[in-house]
């Protein structure tokens, strides 16, 4: 039986003098252990006119770590410019034409990071620049020195698809980011805020599987089941769409 598909994008680095495309190995080790073939798209000068190619093989889409999404694509406020760090316009303007490509077909959808902030874009919700700074807040939403080990709290909103999966009203979680969601998308609904008030997770409730988490569960496996169950419920929604 042929696997099902899930799109996912890359991020560009430097070695040397030269340019790399990479994905997190813990996302394609996953996708496969679930038996899910992932199909990789370079974020690559000319890669545009191909991107219908790609989309008509995704029965799903993965939305993983990046840049900071560039202002221009949401309604703006002048923080958003003034805390703006490294772009990639490329990789925004592709993984905005897949995710309008699995919108229209609604396919499932996985926002992890920064792939949660866009998503919520996608749909019309807008950014902060920098949460800690525009919130003034206490708590840290990045620790570059404790880059894996950090981990800060999280309140799970109940009866919401996380409270499901983690089982529990509050929940640790590991925190990489300075952007996150001002104002959320009016389809999508919270499952979980960070003490500051910052959204850390939502939900269309109307979608098969339309979910953004600003934390990365596959970074924390061993520490909760719900890590797992959150990428089980994604493939389980991506198997039942590829046998339509």
């Amino acid at each position: 039986m042929k696997r099902p598909t899930v799109l996912v994008t890359t991020r560009r680095t430097t070695r040397g003098i030269r340019y790399i495309d990479y994905v997190g190995e813990l996302h394609l080790r996953l996708l496969l252990r679930l038996k899910i073939s992932p199909l990789i798209l370079p974020a690559v000068a000319g890669v545009l006119p191909f991107v219908p190619e790609y989309t008509g093989r995704m029965d799903g889409l993965l939305l993983v770590e990046g840049e900071d999404i560039e202002p221009k694509r949401y309604s703006a406020r002048k923080e958003n410019f003034r805390y703006l760090e490294k772009t990639d316009p490329l990789k925004d303007e592709i993984e905005l034409r897949l995710l309008r490509h699995a919108l229209r077909r609604e396919l499932p959808v996985l926002g992890i990071c920064r792939g949660s902030q866009l998503l919520n874009v996608a749909c019309g919700g807008s950014l902060f620049g920098d949460v800690r700074k525009e919130k003034r807040s206490r708590l840290r939403h990045i620790h570059p020195s404790r880059y894996d080990a950090y981990r800060h709290p999280i309140e799970v909103i109940p009866g919401t698809p996380l409270a499901d999966w983690y089982g529990r009203k509050n929940i640790r979680v590991n925190s990489y980011h300075h952007q996150g969601i001002r104002r959320l998308a009016r389809r999508f609904r919270p499952m979980a805020q960070a003490p500051d008030g910052l959204v850390e997770a939502y939900f269309d409730p109307r979608a098969n599987f339309l979910v953004g988490l600003q934390f990365h569960p596959e970074r924390m496996l061993p520490e909760h089941r719900g890590n797992m169950r959150v990428w089980e419920a994604f493939a389980a929604a991506v198997h039942k769409r590829a046998r339509r």
